[in-house]
């Protein structure tokens, strides 16, 4: 089955969007979890912070599942995507 952005926009909670958006207020692009446009941009960044656990903050960290999904999602989006991880 293929995963679609609105199964990877459920993943990310009102407190992760808000959190996000208070982070990088000053990079030079705000991370707007529930904008496609904008998680496709930080894909690297995110996918190394919750398949290493360091995210979500004060949450329950991401199941493997979701950490998998993000990734066959963010491949779909971009072939060429390549994880840090």
């Amino acid at each position: 089955m293929t995963v679609t952005w609105p199964t990877i926009q459920a993943y990310f909670t009102d407190m992760d969007v808000e959190h996000m958006k208070r982070v990088s207020a000053n990079w030079p692009k705000v991370m707007d979890l529930h904008d496609e446009a904008s998680v496709l941009y930080y894909a690297t960044q995110i996918h190394a912070s919750v398949s290493s656990g360091r995210m979500p903050i004060g949450e329950p960290r991401w199941s493997p599942q979701m950490v998998a999904d993000f990734l066959d999602w963010w491949k779909s989006q971009n072939p060429a995507a390549s994880p840090i991880v």
